[in-house]
């Protein structure tokens, strides 16, 4: 594949988000991504949400841009065949839990001495080590520990969780950076390194500035200035919503104005610290004066005022805002083994035009798809190719009737 990465290999042993979406990221950027899966399930991303013809619409998007293989580390020639292959690779991607590698001889440590330029990257939940080392970890409750789901609480004050899996995401971003950087060093360099990434400390990075903007500085003599988040609204309209900003005054009065209200008059809404403090009765008034008024027209209306606005999109139309076709933001192509998909183009171009045509180069593989060319690649036994080919094609046929048989 063309792209800035072209040329780098990604050894990538990592399951659901985290660990694929940065391998997505560099692959898409051009980088050979090898997703070694354990055999017959592998990513057990690969049958969330909704499916069709045995792969999920996540698993595909994630995992695009790949090559697939899979070994099964308790046999000691897949074992030796993974070795090999990762002596061949710039970057060892993988989120097992911590010690589950170093305890099967794959710890950096061992592999280090194999290939010492190895970028060898471990993604963890909350860390490798301290009270929650052992804890199964998933997003929401990385949202918990960090404050997310008390900031997106309502006014009653009951937390709530982002509907989103927002830190899995976040920490693969900072992961495929981090790659990126280790990569530039040891171009200077000549050394390799271990990268220890956990969600815990991507989720904090990317929190602290304004969620935490309230705690950082420390001591007496700090002006509190409320939440960010207080400072932003969601509004119901005749037949929708838009989110506004109405942070200054005179927003809010040229709004009211061609509303006909006296809004910005009342007291209770004089200023932003005010309106604040009254949010339920101003959103509620707010709301008084846009019921009849549809979100096109108030968008139309306060984009000509200059006053920050949006309609907020149902899932189903997102793809149909004008700014993301403009933009050509999302891909139409159609997947060889699952058909018909709609997918984000990267955000960062950097060959144009990005289309159906282009990208991706590689579609989501099924389990072991790339078996007979990678083992070639490294000279293994045809004896071997064959066997595992057979494995593979044998334990697919078994799943795609368990699926089927279960509605998948």
């Amino acid at each position: 594949m063309a792209g800035p990465l072209s040329g780098v290999r990604v050894v990538e042993m990592t399951s659901t988000v985290s660990g694929p979406l940065a391998g997505m990221v560099l692959a898409d950027q051009g980088a050979d991504v090898i997703k070694v899966e354990p055999p017959m399930f592998g990513d057990t991303c690969r049958y969330l949400g909704s499916t069709r013809a045995g792969m999920g619409g996540m698993y595909a998007v994630l995992n695009r841009n790949k090559r697939a293989l899979a070994l099964d580390l308790k046999d000691e020639t897949q074992k030796t065949v993974l070795l090999d292959l990762i002596d061949t690779a710039d970057v060892l991607l993988e989120n097992y839990r911590p010690g589950v590698l170093a305890r099967q001889g794959l710890g950096y440590d061992v592999l280090a001495e194999r290939n010492p330029g190895l970028v060898y990257v471990s993604i963890t939940g909350y860390g490798p080590d301290g009270p929650y080392e052992n804890r199964r970890v998933y997003d929401p409750l990385i949202q918990a520990t960090v404050g997310m789901a008390a900031t997106q609480g309502d006014l009653s004050g009951r937390p709530e969780n982002v509907r989103t899996i927002m830190f899995d995401k976040v920490t693969g971003l900072t992961a495929a950076q981090a790659i990126t950087a280790a990569l530039f060093q040891r171009s200077r360099t000549g050394e390799g390194c271990h990268l220890p990434v956990s969600m815990l400390d991507s989720a904090l990075y990317y929190t602290w500035p304004d969620v935490m903007w309230s705690r950082t500085l420390q001591g007496e003599g700090t002006t509190y200035a409320g939440e960010l988040a207080d400072y932003f609204h969601v509004l119901a309209t005749k037949d929708g919503h838009v989110s506004v900003i109405l942070m200054q005054d005179d927003s809010l009065q040229l709004l009211a104005v061609w509303r006909g209200s006296e809004v910005h008059l009342d007291p209770r809404f004089s200023t932003l610290a005010d309106r604040i403090a009254n949010r339920d009765a101003f959103v509620a008034a707010m709301e008084g004066i846009l019921a009849d008024v549809s979100t096109e027209e108030v968008c139309q209306m306060l984009d000509a005022f200059g006053i920050p606005v949006a309609a907020v999109n149902p899932l189903d139309r997102v793809h149909e805002d004008p700014q993301v076709v403009q933009q050509g933001s999302l891909v139409e192509t159609v997947h060889p083994d699952i058909g018909a998909m709609r997918l984000p183009r990267p955000p960062a171009r950097f060959e144009e035009p990005v289309s159906a045509e282009t990208f991706p180069a590689r579609h989501a593989a099924f389990i072991g798809a790339h078996t007979r060319e990678i083992l070639e690649e490294l000279g293994a036994d045809e004896a071997l190719i064959a066997g595992l080919e057979q494995r593979d094609a044998e334990q697919a046929a078994q799943l795609r009737a368990a699926m089927a048989a279960a509605g998948r």
